[in-house]
């Protein structure tokens, strides 16, 4: 068994950042095509959306990254159990 004792506030910005980007990219080009955009019209509004959401998930990342470092110091981290499942085991299961 493996603990997880903390997340990398950088790691976690870049993830939630791409996470939240893509996200949004596929929610704007859903009102693109229907015509109810946010921020103006066309690509101004999918660029503008893009980049605020990459900011804002950027700060999210960071912010949950830190609540969990602070609680897993606190009261221990996630506890992780791996099994490492060897290919001859896998072939005879099915």
């Amino acid at each position: 068994m493996y603990e997880l004792k903390t997340i990398s506030l950088k790691s976690s910005a870049r993830v939630f950042s791409f996470v939240l980007s893509a996200v949004y990219l596929v929610f704007g080009a859903i009102s693109l095509a229907s015509g109810t955009t946010s921020f103006g019209s066309g690509s101004v509004s999918l660029a503008i959306g893009v980049v605020l959401f990459a900011i804002i998930g950027a700060a999210l990342g960071m912010i949950i990254a830190w609540c969990y470092n602070v609680v897993a110091k606190k009261w221990g981290g996630l506890h992780l159990d791996f099994h490492l499942i060897d290919d001859e085991d896998d072939k005879k299961r099915y």
